[in-house]
């Protein structure tokens, strides 16, 4: 009897052992990362990131700038420059060269750094705000930090971005 108690004790759901803690959402810098990564990666398939894979670029941005950019999409005409990387386009050696920085976070905001490519190389640095929407880190806002070309890559070209 005590057995069956002590099992029942355990399954009630007043039982603290059995209450998960929330799930915390990945840290700013790993949602940079992975978004980097990806948008890359669909940019080098040739593929719109926002048009052609509308769903998983609404899991790393947030939807007030998804609104602005589909807006623009819309509006006509190409952008001068790919938002998201503040060029006209991407350069390849960026793929799998991705590293991202939170250098502040407060209640629901964070600021990040994001660098493409290697020293020695063409080299970008962006810094993002990033918001907690829906349980998860967004990016809010793009701007471009830091650009550095060498002399060999200046003459390659850029794959263009959207």
């Amino acid at each position: 009897m005590s057995v069956a108690l002590c099992c029942l004790g355990l399954a009630w759901p007043g039982a603290s052992s059995l209450h998960a803690a929330p799930a915390r959402p990945a840290a700013p810098e790993a949602v940079a990362t992975a978004f980097y990564g990806w948008y890359l990666d669909t940019l080098s398939a040739d593929q719109d990131p926002l048009s052609d894979r509308h769903a998983v670029f609404s899991n790393y941005v947030a939807q007030a700038l998804v609104a602005r950019l589909v807006a623009r999409l819309n509006g006509g005409g190409a952008p001068e420059r790919d938002y998201f990387l503040q060029s006209p386009g991407y350069r390849s050696a960026w793929r799998g060269h991705v590293a991202a920085t939170t250098v502040r976070r407060r209640a629901g905001a964070a600021d990040v750094i994001v660098t493409l490519g290697e020293d020695g190389g063409a080299k970008r640095v962006l810094a993002l705000a990033m918001v907690l929407e829906d349980g998860a880190w967004k990016v809010r806002q793009v701007a471009l930090a830091e650009a550095r070309s060498t002399e060999s890559q200046e003459s390659s070209t850029e794959q263009p971005g959207i």
